[in-house]
């Protein structure tokens, strides 16, 4: 169906009316199983505890992402700071974001028919998150040739879909693409080159700054929690570090 000029979201929704709201495919040898009904959804996410997870994070996200006992901490942080609870408190945020888009979707000429909508709620997306994360304007709702300029913004754009590349193709191969990857090397020292110096700039503020920004900042939140744990972990066994 892919190979017949159709989009994935049209495919889903051909399966969804042949197969029901829950089915299967294959995608190379990776096997995917798709929920459509939003009650379902909603159980799945509720009761995650008792369901396994799936290939593509077990098996593919560790060989694009950081693993192992010194991320430990990443997860910890980042997990909890986009629970239900923490993206309330954002809202406003959100609005102003999607008010942005929305505007910028008005101002377009009413000559242009055909807007890549797939595309601008990426945008969208990546714009939300690099405000909530790190506090960081993106730049992804402003004109083309500023995001072009902004050199985050494309290696995070072109790590995404890397990884779409990878979860598709079988890990031997995955693996093997990733470590001859010139590219790959390229956008994992541009995004680590930022976000280290993104943790500088934070550490450089005040504790009490730090302390009130990080329940809804994942930046202020991680640096907060590298101060408190420091000279704790210090004094730790290694396998009992989180990183």
């Amino acid at each position: 169906m892919l190979l017949h000029g159709k989009c994935l979201p049209q495919v889903f929704l051909e399966y969804k009316a042949c197969f029901g709201d829950i089915f299967q495919f294959y995608a190379s040898s990776t096997r995917m199983i798709v929920v459509s009904n939003i009650g379902d959804v909603q159980h799945v996410f509720t009761n995650r505890n008792i369901y396994d997870q799936g290939d593509i994070y077990v098996k593919h996200f560790g060989m694009v992402l950081r693993e192992g006992a010194q991320y430990k901490r990443h997860a910890s942080l980042i997990v909890p700071l986009f629970r239900r609870g923490k993206i309330v408190s954002n809202f406003d945020l959100i609005i102003n974001c999607t008010d942005k888009l929305l505007a910028k979707w008005r101002a377009s000429s009413p000559e242009k028919v055909h807007i890549d909508i797939v595309q601008q709620s990426q945008n969208l997306l990546l714009e939300i998150f690099g405000f909530i994360g790190f506090d960081y304007d993106l730049e992804t709702l402003g004109d083309d040739e500023m995001t072009r300029n902004n050199e985050l913004t494309e290696a995070l754009r072109h790590f995404m879909h890397l990884f779409q590349i990878v979860s598709y193709c079988p890990r031997f191969l995955a693996s093997i693409y990733l470590k001859f990857s010139p590219q790959y090397r390229r956008l994992n020292k541009i995004i680590e080159r930022y976000l280290y110096r993104m943790i500088e700039q934070e550490q450089e503020k005040s504790p009490e700054l730090i302390a009130e920004r990080k329940r809804t900042s994942l930046i202020a939140s991680l640096v907060s929690s590298l101060q408190k744990d420091k000279q704790m972990e210090a004094t730790q066994n290694e396998d009992l570090k989180k990183g």
